[in-house]
């Protein structure tokens, strides 16, 4: 190998390193924050919410975080209409589903060898297809019709009127039939038809690609919980100490504490989900500094197998350090033990590696 190529080599090798470590970082300071936040909300939210019923609408409780509960009246919802097909439903909120008929790309890698596998699926979001491995397999770049949602502006929970950002967060809980379609679809638009239970633009039952079909869903009566401030005969968000706010939807009968254990349930799911992933590119990058290493032993193959185990390990205890001084750092103003005992464990991780180049 000349020396042009190591130093080609060794460059990219630290220059992607160090855009990994970077791109890993961000991941970690942007979770810990949005954790840290999301926790210290919650937490005050407990010591604030009152659980209140919905039938009647009680001053003394204006202006402060409350958690109700009750069933969707849609009698006085607005009737919601598609005016391109014709649809239209007397509901809290009204769905149109594009789906497109495309190329769906499976790709595998094994021993630096990459076999790519093509499927024809039904997807609403467009697949880009410029950068699959092989060409032939094109998918189209935009659509004629796209997804839409109708909201209606007079749903009422008990007293309450509930504001269009609660209800855009419900997800829909009905699907509009073949036989609603069919009643309520009167022309061809632009060559769509009625096909079971599908508007579409299929003939012959045989999809070719860039097809689309279309389906409607629907947001009829359904037990919800809230929790926000109550404004008036509405509601609107809590902004906590933290800046993060309490806005919060969901189906079933809830009480304010439950849906609170949901809220921190959902924050410690994704603070893990996160934090795997942001430690993980952060060991990835520094094999990636070290890979040119591992490259000019593999030249020997015993000392190869030495090296990559070696440059392995100290990866793993680097990338490990850097994220837990990361973490240690974004939590010390809310929890300084647990930060205090994280740098402990990187004080370890530094010592151990000291000790093990010592000894090699």
């Amino acid at each position: 190998m000349s020396n042009e190529t190591n130093t080609k080599t060794k460059g990219g090798g630290v220059l992607s390193g160090l855009l990994l470590l970077v791109i890993g970082i961000g991941i970690l300071w942007y979770n810990e924050g949005r954790t840290v936040k999301t926790q210290s909300a919650i937490n005050e939210a407990k010591k604030n919410y009152t659980d209140i019923k919905s039938d009647k609408i009680d001053s003394k409780y204006e202006g402060k975080l409350i958690s109700t509960k009750g069933k969707l009246d849609t009698n006085e919802a607005s009737t919601l209409t598609d005016n391109t097909f014709g649809i239209n439903v007397k509901a809290a909120k009204l769905k149109r589903v594009v789906e497109v008929y495309q190329w769906k790309e499976t790709c595998e890698e094994d021993d630096n060898n990459k076999k790519c596998t093509y499927e024809k699926v039904w997807e609403s979001d467009l697949i880009d297809s410029s950068d699959f491995e092989q060409s032939g397999h094109d998918n189209p770049t935009s659509v004629l019709y796209s997804s839409e949602e109708y909201i209606s502006d007079n749903i009422k929970l008990g007293a309450f009127t509930l504001p269009e950002e609660l209800i855009k967060s419900l997800s829909c809980n009905k699907k509009k039939n073949n036989n609603d379609l069919v009643n309520e679809y009167k022309n061809n638009v632009d060559g769509i038809t009625i096909s079971g239970e599908y508007l579409t633009n299929v003939k012959d039952n045989n999809p070719e690609i860039g097809n689309i079909r279309i389906t409607y869903e629907y947001l009829d009566s359904e037990t919800v919980s809230v929790m926000a401030v109550q404004t008036g005969d509405t509601f609107e968000a809590f902004t906590s100490k933290t800046g993060k706010d309490i806005y919060t939807i969901v189906k079933g009968n809830k009480t304010g504490a439950q849906i609170l254990e949901g809220m921190q349930k959902s924050n410690n799911f994704f603070k893990w989900v996160l934090r795997i992933i942001g430690v993980l590119i952060t060991i990835g990058a520094f094999s990636s500094m070290f890979s040119f290493i591992n490259k000019i032993a593999n030249m020997v193959p015993i000392l190869g197998n030495l090296v990559n185990g070696a440059t392995g390990i100290i990866s793993t205890i680097l990338g490990l350090a850097v994220s837990l001084v990361v973490i240690a750092i974004a939590w010390f103003r809310f929890r300084p033990i647990l930060s205090i005992v994280l740098i402990a464990i990187v004080v370890a991780l530094l010592a151990f590696l000291k000790i093990s180049k010592k000894k090699n």
